[in-house]
């Protein structure tokens, strides 16, 4: 395709971003969740359960007074009333101390993919399990004051949705031949042996095999040598000579020398990461570290010491009977001869989770429960009202609609975790069960890939969409995910679309557009009118042709503005959306915020539209111009859908991109649904163009990447003469 090349530096410079979240694997892991990413239920109320999010890996505390402060339903502090789960299977708590100084302690091992939801642990007032206890009194022989530790560094500043492994966030770049410094700080050791890991992505390829090479310095002495050949990802593993690492501060260089005869290397580090054995001492925090020793000392800074065993992750076991005595903590290891993990935790460095309250839902699973049209809302203040009007029409045309709280499917479907699986395995159900079974779904809310909040980017993830790994765009946004439940074929069961809107503002602009579209009964005569716009390319105005015929021979007055024949049209885009039309379609390149390089239509124009009243579907067979889930970029799509004096009323739209030749018989499909009168509704018209195309093995990656954004049961208007002729 050409402008291959501009359409991926366009692609790049989209993800690019600046900022860093740097963490430790046994250490503080600081993920910043932004202030809308978990919303808090109010006080008060006596919950069916608590939600502990847990962002870092750890030792979590609550006391007895906090936890009856949230009215938690328990009487006695003991395990025969608190039970703790996590993603359904139950978790050991340890209880201790007297009256409100009593406090539940927990150890939380959080999720390290950055793709994945936040763990959460689920109290509720049920019978628990204890932790296990050993009585660990120190041996007087074999005693050793040091461990094994770990240490990684890591910075997110750059999402690369074409990295296939078990991490899309990476860090720097290093253009060959380059060098990157990495500062491995706070190292206690007295220069004994380690091993050392580098995890990079490689993000180019030549024909030079291997085409790859990095060398490894540590402090000025090389560790290794590195080739590879590909796009791809790579662990190099090397060991540490004693005296090589030093305490305190340590320089890691990663030296691209470019000497492979490739004709350039894009490499990305993603992590490093540190085994070292040395001191124990937990002035840096919570002290994690492994050790086979008999008798083991730590250095603490306090008497109120906790220790554990956490080989086992789900299953810690209190360690008793230590002494700590002059500044050392002293216990017996294990006698198995086998390497364990311990944990020393001083009072002050108890981790506190992220608190909020699960109400007493009424079940989705219950008896006698269905409805045609199903609103799943992100739970922020203000959508469950906002969206009201639009179910309220909804009833008024014998649909029955129900408004489903997007933290009750969470809680019910997915043990509290905020995980698309969540709301799949919800459709599902109420496909499988309910009646009337659902036929159209709603999502309220927008999402975004930076689940984590790396970007301090404007768009939170208010309610997650599922990235499916497409071969030419890498991850894109699938909200079809949510419909498909035969994992043999990829064609959607349901007619879903969503409202991408961050605030009750942008909702409220949606809601209000549906409805007037399909009450305003006063002039109808500019939904007759499409107008087809095309890229500067003879394919993109042949596809645009075939459009158009169906267009006029449906009853459509149309005008076709072709950047073959004139690359200035952005005005008389503007012009012919002002006046009035009811399709919008583009045919050709685009990206984010934009059509084609011309820039011939960009987000900042929906400020300048003046439309009200006069909406047009907007569809947009090209690439990224519904890219609803960028955390700090606004779709094309998504800024013509919040206008507040024009715009559309929906948009087909992609999250990625494809080739023209797989959207074209989705195009194709949806259309003639559309315009044959088939599909009364545009969610009708574009699932049963999936279901369609579904048989095609070479189309099932576009029937992801297309989304609707906007009501799934919005009613098509078609011109009259043909609204006539098709009995509608």
């Amino acid at each position: 395709m050409r402008r291959n090349i501009f359409l991926t530096v366009l692609i790049i410079l989209t993800f690019v971003f600046l900022g860093a979240a740097a963490f430790t694997l046994y250490g503080p892991q600081l993920f910043d969740q932004g202030e809308n990413s978990f919303v808090e239920l109010p006080l008060g109320d006596a919950p069916q359960a608590l939600r502990f999010t847990v962002l870092e890996t750890g030792v979590h505390a609550i006391s007895a007074a906090d936890l009856r402060e949230t009215n938690l339903p328990f009487v006695d502090f003991n395990v025969d009333e608190l039970r703790l789960m996590r993603d359904g299977e139950e978790v050991p708590i340890y209880l201790a101390g007297d009256g409100d100084e009593a406090t539940l302690y927990f150890y939380g091992v959080a999720v390290t993919d950055t793709l994945a939801a936040p763990a959460v642990y689920w109290l509720s007032p049920d019978p628990g399990t204890a932790m296990r206890q050993r009585d660990a009194a120190p041996l007087s022989t074999d005693i050793e004051n040091k461990g094994w530790q770990r240490r990684v560094w890591e910075e997110n500043t750059t999402f690369l949705a074409q990295a296939q492994g078990d991490d899309n966030w990476l860090g720097a770049l290093l253009f060959a031949p380059a060098d990157l410094d990495i500062e491995l700080d706070n190292i206690l050791t007295e220069g004994d042996s380690g091993e050392l890991a580098i995890h990079v992505w490689s993000n180019n390829e030549s024909a030079t095999n291997p085409d790859h090479h990095i060398e490894v310095w540590l402090n000025d002495t090389k560790l290794k040598d590195h080739y590879w050949d590909g796009i791809k990802q790579q662990t190099i593993e090397m060991s540490l000579p004693d005296g090589v690492l030093l305490p305190g501060m340590n320089k890691l260089t990663l030296h691209a020398p470019g000497d492979t005869g490739a004709a350039g290397e894009a490499i990305y580090l993603d992590w490093a990461s540190l085994d070292y054995f040395g001191p124990l001492d937990t002035s840096l925090g919570q002290l994690h570290f492994r050790s086979d020793a008999r008798t083991i000392q730590v250095d603490v800074d306090s008497e109120e010491v906790l220790l554990f065993d956490v080989s086992t992750a789900h299953a810690p076991i209190v360690i008793q009977g230590y002494e700590v005595d002059d500044g050392i903590l002293s216990f017996a290891g294990n006698d198995d001869e086998r390497m364990h993990g311990y944990l020393v935790v001083q009072k002050d460095q108890l981790l506190t989770p992220h608190t909020s309250l699960s109400p007493e839902w009424e079940t989705l699973k219950r008896d006698n429960l269905g409805a045609d049209y199903l609103a799943i809302v992100a739970p922020v203040e203000g959508f469950a009202e906002t969206i009201q009007p639009l179910l309220n029409h909804r009833q008024t045309q014998g649909l029955e609609v129900m408004t489903i709280s997007a933290d009750q499917i969470f809680d019910e479907f997915g043990f509290g975790r905020q995980t698309p699986q969540a709301i799949r395995d919800f459709l599902a159900y109420a496909v499988a069960n309910w009646e009337p079974a659902p036929k159209f779904v709603l999502l309220v809310g927008d999402a975004t890939y930076d689940i984590y909040d790396f970007t301090s980017g404007r768009n939170k993830n208010l309610l997650p969409t599922y990235l499916v790994y497409t071969e030419f765009a890498g991850y894109v946004a699938s909200d079809t995910w949510f419909t498909i439940f035969d994992q043999e074929s990829p064609a959607p069961s349901l007619r879903l679309g969503r409202f991408p809107a961050q605030t009750v503002e942008q909702l409220e602009a949606m809601v209000e557009k549906t409805v007037a579209y399909e009450t305003n009964q006063a002039d109808t005569s500019w939904s007759n009118r499409a107008l087809l716009v095309a890229d500067d390319e003879p394919r993109f105005d042949v596809a645009s042709d075939h459009l158009n015929e169906n267009l006029e021979n449906t009853g459509y007055q149309t005008q076709k503005l072709y950047m073959t024949q004139n690359e200035d049209i952005h005005d008389a885009i503007i012009s012919a959306v002002n006046h009035g039309v009811g399709i919008l379609n583009y045919v050709g390149h685009g990206g984010v915020e934009v059509w084609g390089d011309e820039l011939v239509l960009q987000s900042e124009d929906a400020a300048i539209l003046e439309n009200e009243g006069r909406l047009p579907i907007f569809t947009t067979f090209t690439c990224l111009n519904g890219y609803f889930n960028h955390p700090t970029s606004d779709a094309l799509a998504e800024t013509l859908l919040w206008a507040e004096n024009g715009g559309v009323v929906a948009a087909i739209a992609p999250s990625g991109r494809s080739f023209t030749s797989q959207q074209t018989p989705l195009a194709d499909a949806f259309y003639r649904f559309l315009l044959t009168g088939e599909a009364q509704t545009l969610g009708e018209a574009l699932q049963r163009a999936k279901v369609e195309t579904a048989v095609d093995p070479d189309l099932k990656e576009v029937i992801h990447t297309f989304n609707l954004l906007g009501d799934p049961a919005l009613r098509f208007n078609l011109p009259q003469s043909s609204a006539a002729t098709s009995g509608n």
